[in-house]
């Protein structure tokens, strides 16, 4: 499904891109998928899914490395 429509970047892409460990935020992502983001509408979705993997599977936060 489409999360941001100004950038057509789908969930799939946006979830790999946040998936990363070295992301500290939204523009991290954009930057990963070659976009800047514009409205602003998907930035709680984005940030979402950064915080999303962030957390272990126990839902405790994961230890910094």
């Amino acid at each position: 499904m489409y999360v941001c429509i100004c950038n057509a970047l789908r969930d799939r892409e946006l979830k790999a891109a946040a998936a990363d460990p070295s992301v500290k935020g939204a523009a991290c992502v954009f930057r990963a998928c070659d976009a800047k983001p514009k409205c602003g509408r998907c930035l709680p979705d984005v940030a979402d899914m950064i915080a999303a993997n962030r957390l272990s599977p126990d839902g405790f936060a994961a230890a910094a490395e």
